[in-house]
């Protein structure tokens, strides 16, 4: 087995491993009962899927012959940028259907936020 042939198929196991986590991720999703879960379950997806399926093209690429050094600092910033925009795209879409007041499944735990609630009422209020 070649260099060429060794590296495509380790670019398509990291790339069907991503996908299998985007997959698991709807499945999660469509059973979510509520936003805040929901939102809780895009993680897998975001946070490992995604880099794996960009990490196997490079893999694909550098297997090819076709990866040049530029290709590679792409593919490593687009992978630290998908982690820090996941991050604060889960982090805003939790507060915004926790402040939405949708009622929550009797499954999703409590309120860890609660005693909170009031003291930043009062500072927006000033």
């Amino acid at each position: 087995m070649s260099w060429a042939d060794t590296g495509a198929l380790v670019a398509g196991l990291l790339m069907l491993l991503g996908s299998l986590f985007f997959a698991v991720t709807a499945i999660g999703m469509l059973r979510s009962r509520d936003a805040i879960s929901r939102v809780n379950n895009l993680s897998p997806a975001t946070a490992a899927g995604l880099p794996l399926i960009i990490i196997g093209a490079a893999v694909h690429d550098l297997a090819a012959g076709d990866l040049t050094v530029l290709d590679g600092v792409k593919a490593a910033l687009a992978v630290g940028a998908a982690l820090v925009v996941s991050s604060v795209a889960s982090n805003m879409l939790g507060r915004a259907a926790y402040r939405s007041q949708q009622e929550l499944d009797h499954r999703t735990l409590s309120n860890a936020l609660e005693p909170f609630e009031e003291l930043e009422q009062s500072d927006h209020d000033d």
